[in-house]
């Protein structure tokens, strides 16, 4: 924020015809000061975001297996908010997002997928259950770091349980999406619409690397061998 005091402005005011600032002077240039420290005080970088999300269908070959998600409400209706010292406020309401990732990844990946809103609704002639939850999101803007970009990391904890709700294997996704300010107008909201697109950019990362890890990890491919064998 800039500020100008009054008396710096004063010695840019015309002088009356005695050589003195009038006090209607003195009035305007007050009022002028006070607009011009909002105007300026307004360019701060606090943003609040409902984040919009488009998540392309991955393509992969589907696996044998029939799957049921379970959501926790936390996931569901994420909001994260942050203050960052010196840079003002910061909210990221991500309600729905979460489960339009995983809706679109994990119907792609099995042969079924469904969601359930407690583990005792899974079908019979379902194999497992699979939930996610968020632990941990983390951004940081241009003037943290001396870089152009707004950057988002998020961390995921996904758990695999059997039939009868024993677990199977858990593990940590992480990913990751940046934006760069350079490339939003100037006169936009350049931190809303940054950020907002760094954080939609980190959920598209999340969803290439689960469908990448399903595929890789030999704990679930064990599993998977075994119930394609029971089937």
């Amino acid at each position: 924020m800039v500020f100008l005091h009054t008396t710096d402005m004063l010695k840019l005011s015309p002088l009356n015809s005695i050589g003195q600032t009038s006090l209607h002077q003195v009035t305007y240039l007050s009022l002028l000061l006070v607009s011009t420290t909002l105007l300026l005080g307004g360019c701060g970088e606090s943003a609040k975001i409902k984040l919009r999300l488009d998540i392309p269908t991955p393509i992969v070959k589907q696996l044998p297996v029939k799957v049921a998600m379970y959501y926790p409400p936390e996931l569901k209706e994420y909001v994260h908010e942050e203050t960052l010292d010196n840079y003002g406020d910061f909210r990221i309401d991500m309600t729905g997002s979460h489960q339009e990732l995983f809706d679109t990844v994990f119907k792609s990946m099995f042969e079924s997928a469904l969601e359930i809103s407690d583990f005792s609704e899974l079908p019979p002639d379902f194999h497992g259950i699979i939930s996610p939850k968020v632990q941990e999101v983390q951004i940081t803007i241009p003037q943290q770091t001396r870089s152009p970009h707004y950057e988002v990391w998020i961390k995921y904890e996904l758990v695999l349980y059997d039939q009868a709700g024993n677990l199977i294997h858990s593990w940590d996704l992480k990913a990751y999406g940046k934006a760069n300010r350079e490339n939003y107008p100037a006169l936009a909201r350049t931190s809303a619409l940054a950020l907002h697109d760094a954080t939609r950019f980190a959920l598209r990362d999340a969803a290439a690397s689960m469908s990448f890890y399903f595929l890789n990890n030999r704990n679930i491919q064990s599993w998977i061998g075994s119930v394609s064998t029971e089937s």
